[in-house]
């Protein structure tokens, strides 16, 4: 694995750990991103895995318009959407697509085996201990890096 894919999952995983655990993702993590990617974009001409420019940027703003709906009806928190805009920047278009697809169906088959659990068992399960989205977009992230290479 090359280093800058290493460095990328390293950051995704976390992401992921801070959201499961603390359920918010420091501005540290994303805005950190942020700037790393847009100095590499700067520099290199290309995202941090690969992409070019076009596509970099290209992705930040897809990643904007995939989530700033969703912050704005209340079932995303900012947190979510900067990191998306992050990824894009790393990543590019397709990483970015794949990443959100990816995460929409961890949350998704989440969401049913929650509604499972608590309909048919009479379990107590609160769902603001449930999954974040957060985190379901870094483990998309992960498994994106792994299936690109």
């Amino acid at each position: 694995m090359p280093v800058s894919e290493a460095m990328v999952a390293a950051w995704s995983l976390a992401v992921c750990l801070s959201d499961l655990n603390a359920r918010r993702i420091p501005n540290i993590l994303s805005f950190g991103a942020m700037l790393l990617a847009t100095g590499f974009l700067l520099a290199t001409g290309h995202a941090v895995l690969g992409a070019d420019w076009q596509s970099a940027v290209l992705a930040a703003c897809l990643g904007l318009v995939l989530t700033v709906p969703a912050y704005l009806a209340g079932w995303l928190g900012a947190g979510d959407v900067k990191l998306l805009f992050a990824i894009g920047l790393l990543a590019g278009w397709k990483i970015t697509l794949f990443s959100f697809v990816i995460a929409g169906l961890i949350s998704g088959s989440a969401a049913i085996a929650y509604l499972i659990l608590t309909r048919n068992t009479g379990l107590s399960v609160s769902r603001k201990r449930w999954l974040p989205f957060g985190a379901a977009l870094s483990l998309g992230l992960l498994l994106a890096i792994g299936f690109s290479r």
